[in-house]
């Protein structure tokens, strides 16, 4: 939802929404899904583009023939290896100038190496799950660097935003146990193990009391929607699940120049109200 919301502030009202839609064959069809459907409301003109099998050449010649098309905004829904791989195609072909938008559907910004976009002034907007100035994030991220790499194999490189995720999965999982217990109720199948083979399957009474419980745990967390080099952090905007992503105006603090304003980084901040558990 937020990628889909970042893609609408990107819209002017003279204008409908052209945009292109680079997705590998599975781990992007959420997004694509979403948008596809947010199109069809709003007359978006969407092209999709899968690049599962891609290799250097053919980003190439993709982006050259969308080059012929004269497309300038780009939602890129892939993981970090095939993203870079792709931003550094980009930057091969010249499509890393101003008047180029790339929205990163990727929650570790900062894990991407944006540095010849910097200097060549097109729009990359991404989002960062982990804030780093926060002192939860900087106590680990000090006892990281402390571990030795030969006990800990791995450690010479920083977390990425996956581990914060499993951590946020460990912490809600270990929050509805903590509510259960607090609760009195006996998790354990004696007296009730229920019958998943039977037809219909018999409900086990501890997993409805589970589920119940793990809808009612909340997690906050911090979210950055951020866009490349711009020098300093600008608090312009929020999220919640009622007003979706919303912009805050500020007064221009660069005197008359506003054009900086453009890039902005939106600290956007949301509580998680869905728990999705696989069996």
């Amino acid at each position: 939802e937020i990628a889909i919301g970042a893609s609408e502030k990107i819209t002017t009202p003279k204008f409908a929404l052209e945009l292109v839609v680079l997705y590998p064959f599975l781990l992007g069809y959420s997004i694509l899904q979403a948008i596809m459907e947010k199109a069809g409301q709003n007359s978006w003109q969407v092209s999709a583009i899968c690049v599962e099998n891609f290799n250097d050449a053919s980003y190439r010649r993709l982006l050259e023939d969308l080059d012929r098309r004269q497309e300038k905004k780009f939602v890129i829904d892939c993981e970090i290896e095939r993203l870079q791989n792709l931003l550094e195609q980009i930057v091969s072909v010249g499509k890393h100038v101003k008047g180029y938008h790339y929205i990163v559907a990727n929650l570790g910004f900062k894990d991407i190496s944006l540095e010849r976009f910097m200097h060549g002034g097109a729009n990359v907007t991404g989002f960062q799950l982990v804030d780093f100035s926060t002192p939860m994030v900087t106590k680990l991220m000090q006892r990281w660097k402390k571990l030795d790499q030969r006990e800990y194999p791995g450690s010479e490189t920083p977390p990425k935003y996956t581990s914060a995720l499993t951590y946020d999965g460990v912490l809600v999982m270990a929050e509805t146990f903590r509510n259960l217990r607090r609760q009195k109720i006996d998790i354990s199948r004696r007296g009730n193990a229920g019958d998943c083979l039977a037809n219909p399957a018999a409900p086990w009474g501890q997993g409805i009391d589970m589920e119940r419980t793990l809808k009612q745990v909340r997690v906050d967390f911090i979210l950055l929607l951020a866009v490349n080099y711009i020098p300093f952090i600008l608090q312009v905007g929020y999220w919640n699940d009622m007003d979706k992503l919303v912009l805050i105006q500020h007064e221009p603090t660069l005197g008359n120049d506003t054009s900086a304003m453009e890039n902005r980084t939106v600290v956007v901040t949301t509580i998680l109200v869905r728990i999705l558990l696989n069996s």
